[in-house]
C-alpha cells in the first residue's frame, strides 16, 4: 500500500507545487518563480499560503541552491528606491534579517520588502473600501504587551530583572522583531472594576517561553543543552524576540 507524502517540487511552468497525498496526485501551486531559470524573485499565490509555507519553501529552495532576493505577493510591485535613501545597511551576522538597523531602513525605504520579509497583517478591508498607495497604511496596528528580562548592569549577567511593558500602535505581523509584535501579543483588557472604571487586568495570550527557567531544565534533562556554567540569583536571560 502507497504511503501518504507531502513534498514540495517546481514545475516546468515556473511554479512551486505542492504535492499530496497518496502517489502525489494532488497539486497546490504556492508561488511562482521569476524570471525563469534565474529565479530571483518568488511571486506567493496569498498571504495565507506565505504564512502557511514559507519555511518549507524556503528550506526547499536552499536545497535546490536557488537564492530568491525578492518576495511579493502576485500582484504587487517591488518597492521604489528614492535616489535620496541612504545605502541599505548590512545585517549582522547572528541577528540576520532582523538586525534593528536593516529592519529600521526597511520600513522607511522598502516598505513592500519589509511586509513581506516579516509578514505583516493586513487590515481587513470593509465593504467597498480598497487599499491605500502606502502600504503601510494598510498595516494592522494593535496596543501590545511583551515580557523579557535584562541583565541588572554591574552584575556581569548575575542578575536579571523581568520587565513587562505595554506599546500603543504597534505593527502586527508574523515575525516578532523590535518593531513587529505578533497577533498573541494583542493587548486586552480585562473586566472593568465597577468603582474606578479601571479593568481589573490585562491579558494577553500566553504563550511559552522555551528558555524560561523551568524549560531549560527540562532541555538539560532530556540532554539536548549542556550546561556552562549556572550563577547564583541568575534568572532566564532570554531573548526579547
Amino acid at each position: 500500500m502507497a504511503e501518504k507524502q507531502t513534498t514540495l517540487d517546481i514545475t516546468d511552468a515556473n511554479e512551486v507545487v505542492l504535492l499530496q497525498g497518496i502517489n502525489q496526485n494532488r497539486r497546490t501551486i504556492l508561488a511562482r518563480l521569476d524570471p525563469p531559470g534565474a529565479y530571483r524573485t518568488i511571486y506567493w499565490k496569498s498571504e495565507e499560503l506565505r504564512d502557511k509555507y514559507h519555511k518549507s519553501v524556503t528550506a526547499f529552495l536552499s536545497t535546490e541552491e536557488i537564492a530568491v532576493r525578492t518576495t511579493l505577493i502576485e500582484g504587487q510591485s517591488e518597492d521604489v528606491i528614492p535616489k535620496n535613501a541612504p545605502p541599505e545597511p548590512p545585517m549582522h551576522k547572528m541577528q540576520g534579517d532582523l538586525t534593528p538597523s536593516y529592519l529600521e531602513w526597511l520600513l522607511k525605504w522598502s516598505p513592500i520588502k519589509f511586509q513581506n520579509e516579516m509578514g505583516v497583517v493586513l487590515k481587513p478591508l470593509g465593504k467597498g473600501e480598497e487599499r491605500a498607495a502606502d502600504p503601510r497604511e494598510n498595516w494592522l496596528r494593535k496596543d501590545v504587551i511583551r515580557n523579557y528580562m535584562q541583565p541588572v548592569p554591574g552584575t556581569k549577567g548575575g542578575e536579571y530583572i523581568s520587565v513587562r511593558f505595554r506599546a500603543s500602535d504597534q505593527i502586527i505581523a508574523r515575525r516578532s522583531s523590535h518593531l513587529t509584535f505578533t497577533l498573541k501579543e494583542i493587548y486586552r483588557e480585562g473586566p472593568v472594576d465597577p468603582d474606578t472604571g479601571e479593568p481589573t487586568q490585562i491579558v494577553s495570550d500566553p504563550y511559552e517561553d522555551r528558555y524560561s527557567v523551568d524549560q531549560l531544565e527540562k532541555l538539560e534533562k532530556a540532554g539536548k543543552i549542556t550546561v556552562v556554567w549556572k550563577r547564583p540569583g541568575a534568572a532566564s536571560s532570554g531573548s526579547m524576540f
